[in-house]
């Protein structure tokens, strides 16, 4: 980027502009910058109410293996979902992280310990994988379609265990 364009956006930065906090955030968190700037820089613009850093912060919440965190990002997840703004968050944080070299990406790992859903007597419970390889090569689904496939799954707890599987895809 020319000299003038990265003055322009330190200008943004400096005034507070949301989107471009936002996208700086996101390299910060995943494209190699300074993790602690990022993730302070995501709680900021996701308190000011842009949606996609909310939606960046409840995943990377639901991340963490504390229940604590855990139950923060399920609660933020939640309100996204009823405000029917999952879909366009995904396209918003897709769009950052797909303008980047492949190589410079760091995805976050999904373990078991991620795990949203600790019931066991769900039976969805841990089949999220399978469900999401189902959808996605039985219909030629996209990451972005609507809720993903997600909207026959009972539990609140595994729809967000369904939504992490599909935010780790949005790196892809």
């Amino acid at each position: 980027m020319h000299q003038s364009g990265r003055n322009f956006l330190a200008r943004c930065k400096q005034s507070g502009h949301l989107e471009v906090l936002f996208r700086s955030a996101v390299s910060d968190l995943f494209l190699g910058g300074c993790h602690f700037a990022g993730t302070e820089t995501m709680h900021v613009v996701a308190a000011q109410g842009h949606s996609a850093a909310q939606y960046t912060v409840a995943m990377m919440l639901m991340l963490r293996d504390d229940a604590e965190s855990k139950n923060k990002g399920l609660q933020t997840f939640r309100g996204l979902e009823a405000a029917g703004a999952l879909t366009n968050c995904k396209l918003v944080f897709r769009g950052v992280v797909q303008g980047t070299w492949r190589h410079l990406r760091r995805m976050p790992r999904l373990n078991a310990e991620n795990q949203v859903c600790s019931s066991h007597a769900c039976p969805s419970r841990g089949n999220m994988g399978s469900i999401y390889r189902h959808q996605c090569y039985r219909k030629g689904w996209d990451v972005n379609d609507g809720d993903g496939g997600a909207a026959h799954i009972p539990c609140v707890h595994c729809k967000a265990d369904y939504e992490l599987i599909l935010f780790i895809h949005l790196f892809d």
